[in-house]
Parts: C-alpha cells; sequence; structure tokens
C-alpha cells in the first residue's frame, strides 16, 4: 500500500484541477442568424470544431445506451477504472512492444480530452488513471456523460452527438434511430476509418459490432437489433451554410468580426451573430446577379464547349459522372444499404424519384453530351448522363461567334445552322427548359465570365439587405461591392446636381449644350461629347439629367468650380479620389459600390448620412451582449437651417463654356453639415428636387425600365468609355440599391452594354422581390418645397391646358416667374423622351 501511496503522490504533483459541470466550456461555433436573428434562418458559421452543447436531459436514452455499449459496457458500475480492460490492454501493448490498445472507460477518455495531453505513453496513462478516480468523485455519472458525448469527436468536423446527428442525418440528435444511434457510437475508435461516407462496408461493420453489444447488454431485442441493421440509412453530404445564401456577405462579416474580436472569440468562443438579411431576400439577389450576367455573356456569343470528347469510351465514362452529379444534386444523401453499399439509386428510390428522368428540374443548368447533329431537321440531341434531351435551333441562335484572342480556334458560330455551333461528342451546357410528357427541350448556356455586384440597404435605417459581390463565390471570392474600386460615370451625375441645386440652379435653368473644346497637357485638346455624339442647343437643367448629357454636365461643374465639386462630394461622406479636373464630370473618380450606394442613399433619407449596418447584435455563449448596432433616426420633417451669407462667391464661366448667367447660390450654402447634427449633409429640399428629377429619369429618361417596378422609384444609370462599367443606382422610399456590371480586367462588356440594358435588368429583378415586405407609398415631401407646370423645352411657365406640360419640384423661391407664350408650347416634346440617349 505504501509503493502504491508513494506512486500516486508522485504522479499527482502537477495534475490539473478537476472540473466541474459548470467549468465546462468547450469550443462552441458561431452562429449568424438572418432576418435580425430568426432562430431559422441561419445563414453562416464559424467554428474549429463544430459543437453544439445540449443538456443531458436531452440525450435520447438510444444514444446513451449505443456509446455506453460499444466505448465502456461497465460504465455505470466502474469508479472510473476498468481493472479487466486496462489488463488486457496491457497484455496487447507488451506483445506488441508499444502502446497498440487502450483500455480507457469513458471517464478517462474525458480526462484524456478535457484535462490531459493525447500522448500515448505509460506515463500520461498512470496520470489519466489518478484524474479519473478523482473525477467519479465529484462528478456524478450524468454529468461525465454530458461532457463526453458534448466533447467526443465523431468525424468529418463534427464534435459531440447534436453535431454528428446533424452532420450524416440532418436531424436533431432526439431523433435518432436505434440504427443510426448505433452507426455515431462506432465512430469515436477511429472517426475516418468508420466513416460511412469514406468506408461504408467498415462503417456498416462497425454498426452491426455495436447493435449487437446493445443487445449483449440487454438494452435492445434481438428483433430491434435485427430491425435496426435491416435498416437503410440516409447519409447527407457536408453542407457549407456560409455559401449557401450570401456567400459574400458572410465573408465579410466574418473578417469585420475577426478584426474587432479577434480569431479566437470567432472560431471559440461561440458567439451569436444577428443580421438584417434574410435567406429569402439573399437568394433573390443571388439569382437576379446570376441570371442578369448570364444574359449578358450571351450577348457577346458562344465561346465554345467545355471539352471535345473523342471516343465512346469517354463519352461512356463522362456519362457516368454526370449521371452521378446529378443523383448527387437533387437527391442531396447517400443510402447505407444493410450489405455496406452506398446506392444513389436506392438513394433516388428514397427521395420518391422514380426515374433519371424525374432528376431534372425546370430552368436548371447541368452538363451534358452531344449525340447527334440533324442540320435537317434542325435539332441537336445531347444527353445528361443517362437523360435524352433535345436543343432546337431556336434555342441556341444567340451563339453567335466570339473573338477569342487567347483561344482562336474554341469559339464557334453562326447558328444558321446546329452543325456551326455544335458537334457530335461536344461537352456543353443545357438549361432545361421544358419537360414534356415525351421529350425534355434544352437551351444551350455557358458560364458567364463577365462580373457584376449588388449591394441593397434600407433607406431610412441603413439596414444592410443584400450583398452580391460576383457570380460565383466558389470561384472567386472577390467582393466586387466593396472592394472593386471602378469609374462610375454618369451614375455620379445626381451628386454634380445636387451640387448645382445648391448653388443656385433649378430644375428649369437653360444650359447651352453646344461644342466646347479644352486645353489638355497630355492629349493636347479635350472636345467632350454627349452620349449620342450630338448637341442640343438650349436644354433645360432637368433635361441634362434625364437625359444623361454630357457636355451640360461639364458646364455646370466649371461653374461650380472643380475644387468646390470635390468639397462638396467629400462633405456627402464620399472618399473616393477625385482628378482635379473637369474629367470628374464624366465620374471619372474611381469608387466602390458600398460608397455610390450610400451617397444614393442621402435622397430618400432627406440629405442625411447613413451609416450601413451589416449586423444589429453580437452575443457571447452566455447571451450576454456585446455589441449592438442601431439605426441612426430621420427626422420627420428635417429643419432648414437659418440661411448664411456665402463666403465662396461663384465666378462666373468664360463666355464660351455657357450662353446663361450663372445664378445666385441657393441661401444657407454654408449651413451644411449641420452644427451638431453632422450627418444633415444636404438641404432636404435639394435631396428631394433631386429625388423628384430621378423620378423623372424613370418616367421618361435612361432607366425607363425601372418604371416596371410598379410603384414610386427614382435612379439614374451609368455607363464609361468603351462600355467598360454599367451601373444602376436607384431607391424607392424604403430600400436604395446599386449594381455593377463589368469584367476585373477592365475590358469591354460590349457594345450597347449601358448601364440601362446590363445593369438596370438585374435591379429590377431583385427589387421587385425585395419590396414585397413594404407598403406602397410615395417620397416624403419636406416644407420648402413648390410644385410648378413647366414646359419641358424652355424651363418657363407653361399654360393651364398645356398637353406637354410637366410638373416639376422646386425650391419654394426658385420656381420659374416666366411663362411660355400658349402658341410657342411644343406640344410634342413629351413624344422625344423615349427617342434619345439609351444609357
Amino acid at each position: 500500500m505504501g509503493v502504491v501511496a508513494g506512486v500516486t503522490w508522485y504522479f499527482s504533483r502537477d495534475l490539473p484541477k478537476i472540473i466541474t459541470v459548470a467549468d465546462y466550456k468547450p469550443l462552441g461555433v458561431t452562429r449568424i442568424y438572418g432576418n435580425y436573428g430568426r432562430e431559422d434562418a441561419l445563414m453562416g458559421e464559424f467554428y474549429k470544431e463544430r459543437r453544439y452543447v445540449i443538456p443531458y436531459e436531452k440525450m435520447p436514452e438510444v444514444v446513451i445506451r449505443a456509446f455506453t455499449s460499444a466505448e465502456d459496457d461497465q460504465f455505470f458500475a466502474h469508479s472510473g477504472i476498468n481493472v479487466a480492460s486496462m489488463l488486457r490492454a496491457a497484455i496487447a501493448n507488451f506483445k506488441a512492444g508499444h502502446v497498440a490498445q487502450g483500455g480507457s472507460t469513458i471517464t478517462q477518455q474525458v480526462v484524456k480530452s478535457l484535462l490531459l495531453t493525447s500522448e500515448r505513453t505509460f506515463i500520461r496513462k498512470i496520470k489519466e488513471v489518478i484524474v479519473a478516480s478523482r473525477l467519479e468523485k465529484n462528478l456524478t455519472k450524468q454529468q461525465i456523460l454530458y461532457l463526453y458525448l458534448n466533447q467526443i469527436y465523431l468525424g468529418h468536423g463534427a464534435y459531440g452527438v447534436q453535431a454528428a446527428a446533424q452532420t450524416y442525418f440532418r436531424k436533431d440528435v432526439s431523433a435518432l434511430s436505434v440504427g443510426e444511434a448505433a452507426l455515431l457510437a462506432g465512430l469515436p475508435q477511429a472517426p475516418g476509418k468508420y466513416s460511412p461516407l469514406l468506408n461504408s462496408k467498415r462503417a456498416k461493420e462497425r454498426q452491426l459490432y455495436v447493435l449487437r453489444r446493445m443487445f449483449e447488454n440487454k438494452y435492445i431485442s434481438q428483433g430491434q437489433m435485427t430491425e435496426a441493421a435491416a435498416q437503410p440509412i440516409k447519409i447527407y453530404r457536408d453542407e457549407d451554410v456560409n455559401k449557401k445564401y450570401a456567400a459574400y456577405l458572410v465573408e465579410h462579416l466574418r473578417r469585420y468580426l475577426a478584426e474587432k474580436y479577434g480569431e479566437k472569440a470567432l472560431y471559440e468562443e461561440a458567439l451569436t451573430i444577428h443580421i438584417p438579411a434574410s435567406p429569402e431576400l439573399a437568394l433573390a439577389a443571388s439569382k437576379s446577379v446570376r441570371e442578369g450576367l448570364e444574359l449578358i455573356d450571351k450577348r457577346m456569343g458562344y465561346r465554345g464547349p467545355i471539352q471535345q470528347l473523342k471516343s465512346p469510351e469517354q463519352i461512356e465514362e463522362k456519362l457516368r459522372e454526370i449521371r452521378l452529379s446529378v443523383i448527387d444534386n437533387r437527391v442531396k444523401f447517400k443510402v447505407l444499404l444493410p450489405d455496406g453499399r452506398m446506392d444513389p439509386l436506392e438513394a433516388m428510390t428514397m427521395a420518391g424519384i422514380k426515374s433519371d428522368r424525374e432528376l431534372l428540374t425546370l430552368n436548371s443548368v447541368y452538363q451534358a453530351v452531344v449525340t447527334a447533329v440533324n442540320d435537317k431537321k434542325k435539332y441537336t440531341s445531347v444527353m445528361i448522363g443517362a437523360v435524352p434531351a433535345e436543343l432546337p435551333l431556336e434555342k441556341m441562335l444567340w451563339a453567335k461567334p466570339v473573338k477569342d484572342e487567347k483561344n482562336p480556334t474554341a469559339a464557334r458560330g453562326d447558328p444558321t445552322l446546329p452543325s456551326r455551333v455544335l458537334a457530335k461528342g461536344d461537352l456543353i451546357l443545357v438549361r432545361v427548359v421544358e419537360i414534356g410528357e415525351k421529350n425534355i427541350t434544352v437551351a444551350l448556356d455557358q458560364e458567364p465570365q463577365v462580373q457584376g455586384a449588388l449591394f441593397s440597404m434600407e433607406a431610412q435605417t441603413g439596414y444592410v439587405l443584400a450583398m452580391e459581390g460576383g457570380y460565383d463565390f466558389g470561384q472567386s471570392e472577390f467582393n466586387r461591392a466593396i472592394q472593386a474600386i471602378r469609374q462610375p460615370g454618369s451614375s455620379f451625375k445626381p451628386v454634380i446636381y445636387s451640387a448645382a441645386l445648391e448653388r443656385g440652379f433649378t430644375p428649369a435653368s437653360i444650359i447651352v449644350d453646344s461644342p466646347i473644346v479644352y486645353e489638355d497637357s497630355e492629349s493636347g485638346k479635350w472636345k467632350p461629347t454627349n452620349f449620342e455624339e450630338k448637341f442640343y442647343g438650349d436644354t433645360t437643367f432637368r433635361q441634362a439629367l434625364i437625359k444623361s448629357r454630357n457636355v451640360p454636365t461639364i458646364k455646370l461643374v466649371q461653374a461650380i468650380q472643380v475644387s468646390k465639386m470635390i468639397e462638396y462630394a467629400r462633405r456627402l461622406g464620399m472618399n473616393a479620389q477625385f482628378n482635379p479636373d473637369l474629367s470628374i464630370s464624366l465620374g471619372s473618380a474611381s469608387m466602390s459600390l458600398l460608397e455610390l450606394t450610400k451617397a444614393y442613399a442621402l435622397f430618400p433619407r432627406l440629405g442625411r448620412r447613413v451609416t450601413p449596418i451589416f449586423l444589429t447584435k453580437v452575443l457571447d455563449r452566455d447571451g450576454k451582449l456585446l455589441e449592438e448596432q442601431k439605426p441612426g433616426l430621420v427626422a420627420a420633417s428635417p429643419v432648414v437651417p437659418v440661411p448664411a451669407a456665402s463666403s465662396s462667391p461663384i465666378m462666373a464661366p468664360e463666355p464660351a463654356v455657357s450662353a446663361s448667367p450663372v445664378p445666385p447660390a441657393l441661401a444657407g450654402i454654408d449651413a451644411y453639415p449641420v452644427p451638431g447634427d453632422p450627418d444633415q449633409v444636404m438641404d432636404p429640399r435639394i435631396a428631394y428636387v433631386m429625388t423628384h428629377l430621378m423620378k423623372e429619369v424613370v418616367n421618361y429618361g435612361t432607366g425607363h425600365e425601372a418604371k416596371n417596378l410598379g410603384r414610386a422609384s427614382a435612379g439614374k444609370t451609368g455607363t464609361t468609355n468603351d462600355y467598360i462599367d454599367a451601373w444602376y443606382m436607384g431607391f424607392t422610399p424604403q430600400i436604395v440599391s446599386g449594381v455593377w456590371v463589368g469584367f476585373d480586367n477592365q475590358r469591354a462588356v460590349g457594345h450597347s452594354e449601358t448601364g440601362a440594358r446590363a445593369a438596370l435588368p438585374i435591379w429590377l429583378s431583385y427589387m421587385r422581390e425585395a419590396v414585397k415586405n413594404y407598403p406602397d407609398t410615395d417620397f416624403t415631401i419636406p416644407s420648402g418645397v413648390v410644385f410648378a407646370s413647366i414646359d419641358p423645352v424652355t424651363g418657363k411657365l407653361a399654360p393651364a391646358n398645356a398637353s406637354s406640360a410637366i410638373r416639376e419640384a422646386f425650391i419654394e423661391g426658385t420656381e420659374p416667374k416666366e411663362r411660355i407664350d400658349s402658341d410657342r408650347v411644343n406640344t410634342d416634346a413629351g413624344d422625344d423622351f423615349f427617342k434619345e440617349d439609351i444609357e
């Protein structure tokens, strides 16, 4: 006894403190919940060990019995050590000459996992025995099982039985069957070796062993054992929730949380994050961006097949590969059969799918192999795995030649005959467009190379509703919504025109749209033109914006002065690098989509700056609030500051620049930001007048497709030189959203791929879903705004009976005073709005 006591004392000197259940703080999972924290709206997870701790009371009896049968059938009888098991292991280790077998009880496994290292030495084993005995004296058997079943590693990143139940079976641990519980209980000894996804036969053998031990321990009957052994089990593939809904948004949040709280807290401390974005709207944003980019890409032409399969063997192998991929993507799980095989056909049957044909869904894209090309009947036969389909000529008419400088032989084209586009053995992408009783019809498809981004937030709160940073996060993690710095082109014009309103211009001001020439130190002379390469003479301020005219905009900036224009943009919160020259008139300053969207939010917010709110709450594992982000309130009736004398009088431009004198600056020009309210950076009246003008961009100008939203909206298109960037920035009273389209290498998107054609359809598709949760209202009109009926050509007051009169918003006191003669009214002016600029 003295020797035993001495050995115990010697090895007990540096043993760790025995933990209590309250001390158990394992590595946890940080989870992101959408819709302001809705529990069924999980959108992201970060962890080193995927573990969901559950109390012992919620662990079903079948799970406890399965694990004790597999790992320690004397658990409830021993005091932490099973001497017989240890002797058996000692003999095996002596014969092997090294530690080859363990005789650890569940208590010892808890000690090894939580309190000691996992090294396989005799000294550590002695310490393990001592600590296990002490642990049994301090904790109940139920508490030890609580630690064990939450701590144990069960393969494929799953720690604990709850995470394992969700990983393998997509269900809560409380819903596990006897067979499923036995399968999990067989994993602790070697999670990789007995994984049903990696080695199904060994997994089945191990499950049968556990079932037999459960029967021998009288936990289940022979009938239950036989039934569980014969039961096919659904095994799900691991799904990355971070990429399921809003991959770019989740990654942005990950970076923010890691920077603010540290990676240890992010990956280990089980934080809970609430965000405004919802899974439903995130999917709508992704769908809108992807479908929009696919349409743009098709307008560029067909780049050829993915691959040309030369031999029948290659074709057969590829079709088999496609078939398995189609089954996996549709069924989402595999089936472990009683003989240990994983059978995809059985998975189809259990999913209620009777044939390969039923695997295909409308509007889904699949790989297919061309099996025949029939020019006479003008269709192509393809196989999608084991499913035949027809590709008629009219479903590939977009496949015109495209110039590919890197691979000029890859591109085919001239879709007057199928054989001029496709050939037998081509591996292509097809989209299912019709599933008939006999035939399946598909359309030729291809993955786009052009990129795009979308950013959307609530106008009045700044809550971020959606952010898409590209076509596919899996291919490129570069977030083009916040990381891409691009020229906004004409979508910057509302900033310029709002500055001009502050300097005294009105929607009825006349600007001469005529040729101008500037000396340029690099190119000698700069001769700016409009998009249509025409000049229109006397042009109203409102029509210059609605039609996105370049020359009048340049003259406005010269009247404002470049330096003052840059100061104004800075005041609004724009941090872009502005060139100190007139090129800023055409949107030459590069900025992110996020930055431009923030600027546009000023208009529905009546001049108040907004900070985008990506998350609303951060909680620790105990529910303690670590961070809360709330929106700044928007006053229902913003106060217009008392006018102050301007310290910066406007210099009149040279006569060659404008035939009209520069109007006096608006009273109160130097009052912003408002003292004591730094977020009020624009006169509310100017914000509304600009909103009204951009409503007219939608009603009469380059953004007219946005009328299809069916409710009040305002916006502006943007297209840079050579069609390199395409933008649409638009908003309703509740939501402001922006879309950018372009190539990462800044090459042309394509001829006529303007903001109106490339970006606006994406915006419209997304906004149709986004506005559904908001009332159909119009924009708030602040005090100090009046309306007047004016002639759209001259800007003068129109006669009461003029059919072409436009109801325009003005800051009170700046509305036109001169009335046009009734015999000079242009009754056809309104018809011209749709005949010009398509930017």
